[in-house]
């Protein structure tokens, strides 16, 4: 038998105590970096790409063009337990003869989700430049967000319609989003832009987005009334 000195048995039992703890607070700290990194891996990722950066190509590269025109943003988002989104925002040259400007165009955009067989459609949308009438994206306020926080995002496409006209000039902001169905739904409020100074700013909601969650219509209203203050 070993005789250790009370002295020195006290030593080491304050170190055993001390090296305890430390490994306590060692395996603390592992598991909440753990789950810093499970929550982090558990968000909705979204990314925005333009014809200059490389992804926007490896994206084209990889999944094609599926709506007609080329894409002045696409728009990617992971969301967790779903699956890949991809949005493509896109202008093709006028089919009709609108006079607007020398080089008109429509837009055409969709949303996608990602598949092994390759996209399968969500949102389809369309308008058309016509007459004196031109639809352009806004794209500053063409927004994915969660703002209901339901783990999964909303998409906000905001768009102006120019016109030569006297009429008031519409801009609209379309969210889609999941109401449980197998594709997105949609809902529209639309601002109108007088032309005429007799004329007053009035907004428009559809039936649709008087049915979105507050926080969803909130961030609506907010996307509009930034991108009108933008075209002022």
């Amino acid at each position: 038998m070993i005789f250790i000195p009370e002295k020195n048995t006290k030593k080491i039992n304050n170190t055993l105590q001390k090296n305890s703890k430390t490994m306590i607070f060692r395996t603390l700290f592992a598991i909440a970096a753990f789950m810093m990194a499970f929550s982090s891996s558990a968000q909705i990722r979204t990314g925005v790409y333009f014809s200059s950066d490389k992804k926007y190509n490896e994206i084209i590269e990889e999944l094609g063009i599926p709506v007609p025109g080329n894409p002045v943003m696409i728009v990617t988002s992971f969301v967790p337990n779903n699956g890949s989104y991809v949005w493509y925002l896109n202008e093709s040259k006028a089919k009709t003869g609108a006079s607007l400007e020398d080089n008109p165009k429509d837009l055409h955009a969709g949303i996608f989700l990602e598949d092994h067989g390759g996209l399968i459609p969500q949102v389809i949308f369309k308008d058309f430049a016509k007459g004196l009438a031109q639809p352009r994206y806004l794209i500053n306020f063409c927004e994915v967000g969660d703002a209901d926080k339901n783990e999964f995002p909303e998409f906000y496409l905001t768009y102006f319609e120019e016109s030569d006209g006297l009429d008031a000039k519409p801009l609209k902001v379309i969210v889609y989003t999941n109401t449980g169905g197998e594709k997105l739904s949609k809902s529209k409020i639309t601002g109108w832009i007088p032309f005429q100074e007799e004329d007053k700013y009035r907004e428009e909601r559809d039936a649709n987005f008087k049915l979105l969650p507050k926080a969803i219509r909130l961030k609506a209203e907010k996307i509009l009334k930034d991108a009108k203050n933008g075209l002022n």
